[in-house]
């Protein structure tokens, strides 16, 4: 497996500073040469991570949404138990893949997270920025009401958590890869807010890229 995919998603349980809620977004996708759409009626969902619980939460969450669109899911964590992975069981690409055909499964949708950055940024105080001039500055009062605005009311430094996702689709008699999109998170306040946002990015992604029709049609 990738070297990225053991980056851990535990840390998406963190509260962060903002409190507005995480933004997704879509940083690019791609779809193989000759494919127009797909029909898939069962997925095998797979989380690469190493922490049992972070898996759990999001192959749970990601096959419960993906029963709410008309598919059938499986889920990595009802086939691969945890002494799979911690063993080196999951080493063996070939024990693999024939643990998830067994499922039936015709396809496998994997989520990885690839990357995380941090970056401070400056937040303005609640004072308005004015030009310097006296006709501002002319009398005390004047003066006073910015002042308290800005000078008793500074800015402060915040730090967002950025991250960044891979997820892929792949056919499971073939094994070739179908659909990619890669994606980045800003401040999720926990990891239900992050699939929150991460499962309407995918939504409004895979529509816009023509990719998937309902199953059973």
């Amino acid at each position: 497996m990738k070297k990225a995919s053991n980056l851990n998603l535990v840390l998406l349980l963190a509260l962060f500073i903002s409190a507005c809620g995480s933004t997704t977004s879509i940083t690019g996708s791609y779809k193989a040469p000759g494919v127009t759409t797909v029909s898939y009626k069962k997925i095998f969902v797979s989380s690469l991570n190493s922490d049992p619980s972070i898996r759990q939460t999001v192959e749970t969450n990601i096959a419960n949404y993906l029963s709410s669109k008309g598919y059938a899911a499986v889920k990595s964590t009802d086939v691969f138990p945890v002494s799979f992975h911690s063993s080196g069981g999951d080493k063996n690409q070939d024990t693999v893949l024939s643990k998830i055909r067994a499922t039936n499964c015709d396809a496998i949708l994997t989520i990885a997270m690839v990357n995380k950055e941090t970056a401070t940024r400056y937040v303005p105080g609640s004072g308005g920025v004015y030009p310097y001039g006296v006709g501002y500055y002319g009398t005390f009062g004047a003066y006073y009401g910015y002042g308290y605005n800005s000078f008793y009311s500074p800015g402060y430094y915040t730090t967002d958590k950025i991250y960044y996702l891979e997820t892929n689709l792949y056919d499971a008699a073939t094994e070739k890869l179908v659909w990619s999109a890669q994606s980045k998170t800003y401040n999720p306040s926990s990891l239900d807010d992050f699939l929150q946002g991460y499962e309407k990015a995918m939504t409004q992604q895979v529509a816009k890229d023509n990719l998937i029709t309902p199953a059973g049609k």
